[in-house]
């Protein structure tokens, strides 16, 4: 039991008053007495127990405070004092959160009633902060209500809420995984404590596997292209919500790979860093998280400083486009590519014999590059339309190439493309690419209803030739009817009734123009679940 101690000082001020003599004259006289000054006050100390739940130290320990004893009773009051310093404080614990769950749709988050992240995304996360308040804290720690509220196309809802007990002196992190597919979201929690120092020259790493539909694997750093021995999980391998403990290791390059066991053989390497800097000091949580996008690696790795969440992809991770011809008086194309790295014109072909409507994916682009990308006719190397084109390591584009030929009038819409299918929503994106229909509005509709129903107001207004609405994320659960009509215009130019998307579905809808016995604007439909690769032959 702490005991409460005052300690008082009585800061004496000692007055000199002199007589002050006179010069020497004619009488002689001593000068008059100075007034009396005020009274000093007395300074005070005093070191005060602080209880657990303490506004300032919220799990209770003891501080030294200062002041002055404004009211004259020899006790440091709370209103009197000046100065604090914590001799103990039992440390706040602290909590991170990171959205792990491959096919879960964007969540806020929730702590105590609080709302702390808002619109986290798969593979975002936060750095540490501080929890706990007078309710909910106990002798121990803090017992910490977190909601994870899923952003849905209708109302939002709570699809995790848990108490969580968490320790003075403790920092925990969250990692939300899972899938809401398999019914199986939940929380992963890794809890270490507060402040353990870090040898000099050390880094210290901590590995978490929260790849739901990844085996049990084995981790290992190596030097580059080291032998493939002594994992850090050690003997057994390292399961679906299962980490680590924290390891320190000397600062230096290295090379981490993650691999599945294969009794009696090889390992067979899923993941793989390349050779990476990592830095004294550094207090790092690695998390293995579902690769949900481009290249043949399994995981990728999320990286926790304490501050952010940072994204380590394969090295052979991959940048892709999607080819799509929709310029209608253009005859079939080859698309050829010159890297920007280079000083030769190396004419590469990427896609051969694309004829208008026809669209096909280059999965596998060598990222980071800049390149340029010329449009051609079938078997010739005259360009009629360069594109300056930028890839990004896990990123994807689709390049619609439309306008008309004749006219001059080519060019490449380029369309980001959101490779992450989310099992509560249908993904679409619908874009303007007929260069001889004017600005439209666009109308996306309940079922059945139809233009001029009261609050059948068109979703996008004014849409010019080449632009698009974003990706908008929909219900799958309703039926949908769309129409796009000349702008201020009621009479619909393309209908596309009884529109019925499925769970986790990403579609781009392009409005192109008519060909052969086609008569007005009609659609072309990319179902980003069912793409062809380009082919090119030998």
């Amino acid at each position: 039991m702490k005991r409460f101690t005052h300690v008082a000082l009585l800061a004496t001020t000692t007055l000199f008053l002199a007589a002050c003599e006179g010069d020497d004259g004619v009488d002689g006289v001593n000068g008059a007495d100075g007034a009396d000054g005020a009274n000093g006050l007395n300074s005070l100390v005093a070191f005060r127990d602080l209880a657990v739940g303490d506004v300032d130290c919220i799990g209770g320990g003891q501080a030294f405070e200062s002041g002055l004893d404004t009211n004259g009773n020899n006790v440091l009051d709370q209103d009197e004092v000046l100065s604090k310093e914590f001799i103990e404080c039992a440390v706040t614990p602290t909590l991170r959160a990171l959205h792990a769950s491959p096919d879960a749709p964007l969540v806020n988050i929730w702590i105590d009633g609080v709302p702390a992240l808002p619109g986290v995304d798969f593979n975002q996360g936060s750095g540490f902060v501080k929890v706990g308040q007078a309710e909910n804290v106990t002798e121990t720690g803090a017992d910490v209500n977190v909601q994870v509220e899923a952003i849905l196309p209708g109302d939002d809802g709570v699809v995790l809420d848990a108490d969580l007990p968490l320790e003075f002196g403790t920092e925990t992190t969250v990692i939300a995984s899972g899938t809401i597919e398999g019914a199986d979201f939940g929380p992963i929690l890794v809890t270490n404590p507060i402040g353990a120092p870090i040898a000099d020259g050390n880094f210290r790493a901590q590995v978490v596997h929260a790849a739901p539909n990844a085996p049990a694997v084995d981790v290992y750093v190596t030097a580059l292209d080291g032998a493939l021995e002594n994992p850090v999980n050690g003997a057994a391998p390292l399961a679906f919500g299962v980490s680590t403990g924290q390891l320190e290791v000397p600062a230096g390059d290295y090379q981490i790979r993650v691999a599945v066991p294969n009794a009696g053989g090889e390992p067979t390497v899923v993941y793989d860093s390349g050779e990476i800097s990592l830095s004294a000091g550094a207090d790092l949580m690695i998390v293995a998280t579902e690769n949900v996008f481009l290249g043949e690696s399994a995981v990728q790795l999320m990286v926790l400083d304490g501050t952010a969440a940072t994204v380590l992809y394969d090295a052979a991770t991959p940048a892709a486009a999607l080819a799509v011809h929709l310029s209608p008086d253009a005859p079939a194309v080859d698309v050829l590519a010159d890297v920007g790295s280079t000083a030769e014109v190396e004419a590469l072909k990427l896609v051969e014999n694309v004829s208008y409507t026809d669209f096909c994916a280059l999965e596998s682009i060598g990222a980071p590059e800049d390149y340029t990308l010329s449009v051609v006719a079938t078997g010739d190397t005259t360009s009629v339309l360069d594109i300056p084109y930028s890839a990004v390591v896990n990123e994807a584009t689709a390049v619609v190439v439309s306008g008309l030929l004749s006219t001059s009038t080519l060019q490449a819409i380029a369309l980001p493309i959101d490779g992450r299918s989310v099992f509560t929503e249908a993904k679409i994106r619908l874009t303007h690419g007929s260069p001889s229909t004017p600005n439209v509005d666009i109308y996306l509709l309940p079922e059945g209803t139809m233009i001029g129903d009261e609050g059948a107001d068109p979703a996008f207004t004014d849409v010019p030739f080449g632009a698009d609405t974003g990706v908008l994320s929909i219900d799958p659960s309703v039926n949908y009817d769309v129409y796009v009509t000349a702008t201020g215009d009621a009479t619909p130019a393309i209908s596309v009734t009884g529109f019925d998307t499925t769970p986790g579905q990403i579609l781009d809808i392009i409005a192109r123009d008519a060909t052969g016995e086609e008569v007005g604007p009609q659609v072309l439909v990319v179902d980003y679940d069912s793409l062809d690769a380009c082919v090119v032959a030998p």
